[in-house]
């Protein structure tokens, strides 16, 4: 059977993660305690992600799942609290105007899902 560790690897070859040391890379991994942005504790709730980019496939940060899922860390390096990146609008291709940090419950809408079916046709 397997090793966790060896799994891990696995995992982060097969999403496209590019690495020199995985072995290293693992070690760093397991030892990381708080999140590599917002500094928050790794807890059972709050695990640790390894985050790459996927168009390189290069190793960016250990992250909690809160960073890794809102790339918060890199569309808003001064951290979660900055007033001005979450009252920034910015326009959305079906023409709406929306807040940064409700874009994803908007692509949700009806009126962007319309539109996104729309350009398929």
């Amino acid at each position: 059977m397997p090793s966790r560790k060896s799994k891990t690897i696995y995992n982060w070859k097969k999403s496209g993660l590019i690495y020199d040391d995985y072995d290293e890379l693992y070690e760093t991994y397991i030892k990381t305690m708080q999140c590599g942005h917002c500094q928050t504790e790794f807890t059972k709730n709050n695990c640790r992600c390894l985050d790459h980019d996927h168009t390189t496939g290069l190793f960016r940060k250990i992250v909690c799942n809160r960073c890794n899922v809102w790339d918060s860390y890199i569309k808003n390096p001064r951290g979660h609290a900055n007033k001005e990146y979450k009252k920034e609008k910015i326009k959305c291709e079906c023409g709406s105007i929306v807040g940064r940090s409700v874009i994803v419950r908007h692509n949700r809408t009806k009126k962007h899902s319309d539109y996104i079916a729309s350009s398929l046709v």
